[in-house]
């Protein structure tokens, strides 16, 4: 794999770019992990009641190595999506309000955040989880992670990942360098999502290896810390790209493919689960893996 002062010197000799490098697709292995999850419209009535308390989540021994049970939640936009043509947009779009009755309950039922480090760590033998632990992530470092989660988030004492494509931050609609560095100090965690948000595995090797490590050190030249945590643009993985992500000096990765069992042999291929437009705060709970509200129940304090 190239690092990043070899793929330095090699575009300074040779005038090669990220972009240049991007020609010669990667055959040489198929995709393991596609985006497959779903929203709370794709869910079971079943899902949209509240339900029976939670189990209690145990480490287990697999065939993988040691697992654990936690459901890694994946969140894209916190805001009203007011076009009803979009329903890419819509189903991405998670408002304000209900993003806020979500953490509330989650708060209520007695629901923990914690980091891909600490999941990681209880997999090598660390600190088991809490009960109810949960991962809530984001991806892309929208500008409203910032503006309407990040004070949600605080205010209810949670912790969340922010997955920021390196190459956007500024633009419109994007988190600036300093609403970046604001959520890291505030005590989110910052993880890598690439340069330009590219499918790494229709990338040449040395593409995708660029895409990986300079989004790497480009957030942790503005955070001046480590970056431990990466996800894979649209989920789209192979076991040359998990490898590159491993390589790069990342701790863990994360896609979409379905599924709370987490194993220390696939730390590189985590599971999520999305939450999206058509998620309700029961749907939420299911997803969560808490127990959901009473029927009729409201957010105390809603925006």
């Amino acid at each position: 794999m190239l690092s990043i002062l070899a793929l330095a010197a090699l575009t300074a000799v040779s005038g090669l770019t990220i972009a240049s490098l991007k020609r010669a697709p990667l055959h040489t292995a198929t995709a393991v992990s596609r985006a497959t999850s779903f929203t709370g419209s794709d869910a079971p009535r079943s899902a949209l009641r509240p339900g029976p308390p939670a189990p209690a989540r145990v480490a287990t021994l697999a065939s993988a190595g040691p697992c654990v049970d936690v459901p890694i939640l994946l969140y894209h936009y916190i805001r009203v999506d007011n076009n009803p043509h979009d329903q890419v947009g819509w189903g991405l779009s998670v408002s304000p309000a209900e993003f806020r009755a979500q953490m509330d309950w989650l708060r209520r039922a007695g629901g923990r955040t914690v980091t891909l480090a600490q999941v990681i760590d209880a997999l090598d033998g660390g600190p088991a989880l809490p009960p109810r632990a949960v991962v809530l992530t984001f991806d892309d470092g929208y500008a409203d992670f910032a503006t309407a989660a990040l004070p949600v988030l605080a205010g209810d004492g949670f912790v969340a990942t922010d997955f920021v494509v390196s190459g956007f931050i500024g633009r419109s609609g994007y988190m600036n360098p300093t609403q970046v560095v604001q959520a890291d100090q505030d005590g989110m965690i910052i993880g890598a999502h690439t340069v330009d948000h590219v499918d790494l595995t229709a990338l040449s090797t040395a593409a995708a290896a660029a895409e990986i490590d300079v989004s790497r050190a480009t957030l942790q030249r503005l955070l001046r810390h480590p970056v431990r945590d990466f996800a894979y643009p649209y989920g789209d993985v192979n076991p040359v790209v998990a490898g590159l992500a491993g390589a790069a000096g990342f701790d863990d990765a994360v896609g979409t493919s379905m599924g709370t069992v987490q194993c220390s042999a696939s730390r590189y291929l985590l599971h999520r689960t999305r939450v999206g437009g058509g998620d309700t705060v029961w749907s939420f709970a299911v997803k969560a893996g808490v127990q959901g509200p009473p029927r009729g129940w409201q957010d105390p304090s809603p925006i």
